[in-house]
């Protein structure tokens, strides 16, 4: 069973995010989540380069943006 409700994801999952340039807010790419940070770093791999993205790190608290290691 999951450890919230709603979609059926268990905490913490990961999100990966593009910028919308024309409404100035990041929005979820794909709608994908991920159980684990690697999986959402070799998705947000696979993105074309010009589109800026980003890592979100959901737990029962909320989302937060995750640093890039880069």
């Amino acid at each position: 069973m999951p450890s919230h409700l709603g979609k059926g994801h268990a905490y913490p999952y990961f999100k990966v995010q593009a910028w919308d340039p024309r409404s100035l807010v990041w929005r979820d790419h794909r709608r994908e989540a991920f159980d684990d940070e690697e999986a959402a770093r070799a998705y947000r791999a696979t993105i074309d380069r010009t589109v800026r993205t980003r890592l979100v790190r959901w737990d029962k608290t909320g989302s937060t943006p995750m640093q890039d290691i880069e």
